[in-house]
Parts: C-alpha cells; sequence; structure tokens
C-alpha cells in the first residue's frame, strides 16, 4: 500500500511524537523514582508547557487525519487494526491532554510566557481527573508501543513507511 503524507501531516506527526513520548517517559519517571525536587518540579513544567502546546494543534492534526485519502490494500483486517490504532490513539491523546489540564492545582504556566488559570478550584475534582490522566497515560504507553510495533512490522514486509513519514 502506497501512502502520501502532506508536509504539515509529517510535521504535526513528528512533533506529537516527540512531545508525546517525551511527556510519557519523563511523566513516569517523575511519578516511579524519587527525583530531587528540583528536576521533578522542571520535568513538570516543561510538561505542562509542551503539552499547552499541543492542544491547539490537535484540531489541526484531526482535521489532518480527516483529510488524508485512504489507499486500498487489500488486507481488510489488518486496515481496520491500523484505523482502530490510530483512533485509539487519538481519542487518548485527546483525554490525556484534556485530564492533564483539569487536574491542574495550579495556574497553568507555558514556559513562563503565558499563564493560565487554574481550571478546577475543588481538590476532589482535580484529584479525580488527576487519576484519570494517570489511567489515560498508561493506555498511552501501551498504544505507543503498539504504534512503533506496527511501524518495524511494516518495515519488516517491505513497506518503507518511515521513509514517507520523513520531511
Amino acid at each position: 500500500m502506497t501512502r502520501h503524507y502532506s508536509r504539515l501531516h509529517v510535521l504535526l506527526h513528528w512533533t506529537f511524537a516527540t512531545i508525546i513520548i517525551w511527556a510519557t517517559l519523563s511523566g513516569f519517571a517523575n511519578a516511579l523514582y524519587s527525583l530531587p525536587a528540583s528536576v521533578s518540579n522542571a520535568i513538570g513544567f516543561i510538561n505542562v508547557s509542551l503539552t499547552a502546546l499541543l492542544i491547539p494543534l490537535f484540531a489541526l492534526r484531526i482535521l489532518c487525519a480527516l483529510d488524508r485519502r485512504e489507499m486500498d490494500s487489500g488486507h481488510r483486517g489488518l486496515c481496520l487494526l491500523a484505523k482502530t490504532g490510530h483512533l485509539l490513539l487519538y481519542i487518548v491523546t485527546a483525554l490525556t491532554l484534556i485530564t492533564g489540564v483539569l487536574m491542574m492545582e495550579r495556574p497553568v504556566d507555558i514556559f513562563g510566557l503565558v499563564q493560565l488559570p487554574q481550571p478546577l478550584q475543588d481538590p476532589a475534582l482535580t484529584r479525580f481527573f488527576n487519576t484519570q490522566h494517570k489511567y489515560a497515560c498508561i493506555v498511552m504507553a501501551v498504544l505507543i508501543v503498539g504504534h512503533i510495533g506496527a511501524v518495524i512490522a511494516h518495515h519488516v514486509c517491505g513497506d518503507k513507511i518511515l521513509k514517507r513519514m520523513s520531511l
């Protein structure tokens, strides 16, 4: 199957991939290890700032995905699996971004340039969204591993998708 990706699609894909993988790995490291407070705070600040940048880009990412023309590969089961995997990635990305904002117990500081007010004031609600955010991050990590595994499988089968996903 041959797919053609626009420059915008490729740029958005790698922007999201880079930020999501960084935020996932550093967020898990922050949650699972006793890091010094300065490192933990720096990771939190960077993650909030980077992922906040993804929120306005998310709608554009969805539009690019919807605009892409699919080519029939002749493998309906595999196409359905790929579409389902991508849909789940989009849904979980949205849930992770939304819960990440709603769990904030302080104003949302974006690289010290913009500060948005704390969305929710009720500690019970911020705790609830914090828990949901953790679950969404776990699901995101599983989906990322599956996505990377699918790319490797494509490559092994001769479908050089990484070449088509480069600028």
